[in-house]
């Protein structure tokens, strides 16, 4: 076993429910939406939706997924403040284009644009 594994002593609180409109990056509208439910600290729960174009990082490899239509299947992630105090996420997730081929990673900043709409369930996190 690693001895690399690092712990948080915390509690969940609050839950946010979110929509996230069509062509708003995925990971800045997440950073907004915990903004604007005050949400310092949130894990990302749930969430169902579709965006027109991919982009995945994976490792050193960069994944482009050509839309429209690239339906999320898995979606996880947290947002912690950065060093000025703004939710910064980093979401991570599998995806699937239109001929059914799935892919996965960390989805990059400012290249996810939601399609048509994502309903998002955001959990705060409470640092002990």
């Amino acid at each position: 076993m690693s001895g690399s594994a690092t712990f948080e002593e915390g509690k969940l609180g609050r839950i946010a429910v979110v929509r996230l409109r069509p062509n708003e990056d995925l990971v800045t509208a997440v950073e907004a939406a915990c903004g604007e439910h005050a949400l310092s600290h949130a894990v990302v729960r749930s969430a169902v939706g579709s965006l027109v174009d991919a982009v995945l990082e994976a490792g050193e490899r960069t994944i482009q997924v050509p839309g429209p239509g690239i339906e999320i299947l898995t979606l996880a992630g947290e947002v912690r403040p950065d060093a000025g105090g703004k939710p910064r996420a980093e979401l991570r997730g599998t995806i699937a284009d239109g001929k059914a081929q799935v892919y996965g990673g960390r989805f990059r900043r400012g290249a996810n644009p939601i399609c048509i709409t994502l309903e998002l369930v955001l959990q705060e996190w409470l640092p002990a």
